[in-house]
């Protein structure tokens, strides 16, 4: 049996990271195993303390050979235990085929490595495995065979083959809109552990995991970890010292100095699964359990009568959409089109902003005016031109690369639309573009955000404006002061202007230089804030995607002047 090498991630705790070590040299493989271990680096604004922790932790990594063969890999940037997960693991699993994944706070018994290199070599063939585990879940009873099956996974201490790692889709975007699909949501729940909680959170960027990421990708593919009867490691860091722990006080059901164990059936026993389970009367209750329980007690026949007639009660229209996570992707029937919705949250915010308080309406002499909608998004603003003016020219652009391609699908049953897949500059270069995956997609060239990044195309507006616009629409994350700046001598041709002007949190605000362009180009102005505000600023100020304020800025040409 060839031994899985092991890996181990550390940070900035130094005697955490030497109990783990030490206990890992106890163990009774450790003389015969590679050990790599991946020391992360710094975040920018590391307090002295904090670099004095990480320099710590570096050498006592170094303090001594304590496996039999050690490779370490210390890394100048912060990546962040999730990305350092992925990455490292990935490197080492492509070499050798298999991994044990240890962390800085995991103490392992002196049977844990011979455990995990057993069972990893036992089930390797069994697709269904996704991994070992070394760590054993709180139940509410002891388990008396030394192993079993659960549809859940463990970071605590695990081991996984190259072939099931490659299957583990880190995606969050598309591991929630399967989630959703598949109607998963209510399946996500594991003793006190709501996983389906905890993928929306790192949907919104509220945590950053990759176990979660992990554990929902397994579940979708109906894939296993074995685990033992008893844990073969104990969990340190639940003493508030960790980045992604908090301090616990968990039920002590003992450990396991070794384990003999024997290969058994690939399938959960439920006998074994109930022992994890919170009790129903502890559920809260919710409309799915309501369901189910009416469901179970109607005759089958009737179920599928009224799933054959479709049989509805009627509701409000954005009744479903309203249940639906955000950033997945759905669709809805807007005024008899059937459009793609990338995120019901901020659709529902410009659908009430756009077609029930009409910020965007106005007047004009003009049968066909020409509309300038800079940041079309998904087309909401375009498509409501277009009711107001069915023969309005529209110039439509987007710089988001996946919103682009559900705007030319929302907006192709109109005429006389053009659309360009740009941002707006004030010259032609690329930039870095944060997407965030539905409205708040911004360039920012710092990547402060957490999501994804792309490169894009902008370019001045200037050659788009040598003729009368009677709407230019300016919402464009950021980018309005650059570009206003960049048109001042143009702005003489149009004749009604909307700017969606965005504070950002850490840059100088350019608020009054923006107004005086709009005055200067003779503009009356009208502003107003239509949602991200604070109502105590001195006290405390709202963030969203690092900007602290947003205001609607409307410019018109006053009649009586």
């Amino acid at each position: 049996m060839t031994l899985a090498p092991i890996v181990l991630f550390v940070y900035n705790r130094p005697e955490h990271t030497r109990k783990t070590l030490e206990a890992l040299q106890r163990n009774d493989f450790a003389s015969q195993s590679v050990l790599y271990i991946y020391a992360d680096g710094a975040k920018e604004n590391a307090s002295d303390r904090q670099l004095q922790a990480i320099t710590a932790t570096r050498a006592v990594i170094k303090e001594q050979k304590w496996c039999g063969e050690v490779h370490i890999i210390e890394s100048e940037l912060n990546k962040g235990l999730a990305a350092a997960v992925i990455q490292g693991v990935t490197e080492v699993i492509e070499e050798h085929g298999k991994v044990i994944v240890l962390e800085d706070d995991i103490v392992t018994e002196k049977g844990f490595l011979e455990f995990m290199n057993n069972s990893l070599e036992m089930y390797k063939g069994e697709d269904r495995v996704f991994g070992v585990s070394g760590y054993k879940f709180d139940s509410l009873e002891s388990i008396k065979q030394p192993t079993y099956f659960l549809p859940v996974m463990s970071s605590w201490g695990y081991g996984i083959w190259a072939d099931r790692w490659a299957k583990i889709d880190f995606n969050t975007k598309r591991l929630n809109q399967n989630v959703y699909d598949k109607s998963f949501r209510y399946k996500m729940k594991f003793g006190t552990f709501d996983f389906y909680k905890m993928l929306q959170q790192q949907v919104a960027g509220e945590i950053d995991s990759w176990a979660v990421r992990f554990y929902t990708s397994m579940m979708l593919q109906k894939g296993l970890f074995l685990f033992p009867k008893k844990s073969l490691l104990t969990n340190i860091g639940l003493d508030g010292t960790g980045v992604h722990c908090e301090s616990a006080n968990s039920m002590d059901q003992g450990v396991l100095s070794e384990l003999m164990i024997f290969k058994i059936p690939v399938h959960v026993d439920t006998s074994i699964l109930k022992t994890f389970n919170v009790p129903s009367k502890k559920l809260p209750f919710t409309f799915y359990r309501f369901k189910q329980k009416i469901k179970s007690k109607i005759a089958p026949e009737l179920i599928e009568l009224f799933r054959r007639k479709k049989v509805k009660i009627k509701a409000d229209k954005f009744e479903e959409l309203r249940k639906v996570p955000r950033f997945v992707e759905t669709r809805f029937d807007l005024n008899g089109t059937e459009i793609i919705v990338p995120d019901a949250a901020s659709f529902l915010f410009m659908y009430k902003e756009i077609f029930d308080q009409e910020i965007y309406k106005f007047t004009t002499d003009n049968k066909s005016p020409y509309i300038i909608d800079g940041g079309a998004n998904i087309g909401l603003a375009s498509i409501y031109f277009k009711q107001l003016y069915p023969n309005a020219e529209i110039l439509a652009f987007e710089p988001d690369k996946g919103i682009y391609e559900i705007l030319k699908n929302n907006v192709q049953h109109l005429k006389n639309i053009s659309l360009i897949n740009i941002g707006l500059w004030n010259e032609e270069k690329e930039l870095t573009f944060f997407s965030e995956g539905a409205d708040g997609g911004l360039i920012e060239e710092s990547k402060k955000n957490k999501g994804r990044y792309e490169v894009i195309k902008v370019e001045s507006l200037r050659p788009f404006l040598n003729r009368t616009v009677d709407f230019l629409k300016l919402d464009i994350e950021g980018a309005e002061f650059t570009v206003l700046k960049d048109i001042r001598d143009c702005l003489h041709n149009v004749q009604h202007i909307f700017v969606e002007y965005h504070s950002f949190v850490e840059d100088e605000q350019s608020l009054p230089e923006l107004l005086a362009i709009l005055k200067e180009a003779g503009f009356r102005l009208h502003v107003n804030s239509p949602g991200l505000s604070s109502v105590q600023p001195f006290i405390h100020l709202n963030v969203y995607n690092m900007m602290d304020m947003q205001l609607n800025i409307y410019g018109y040409r006053n009649k009586y002047n």
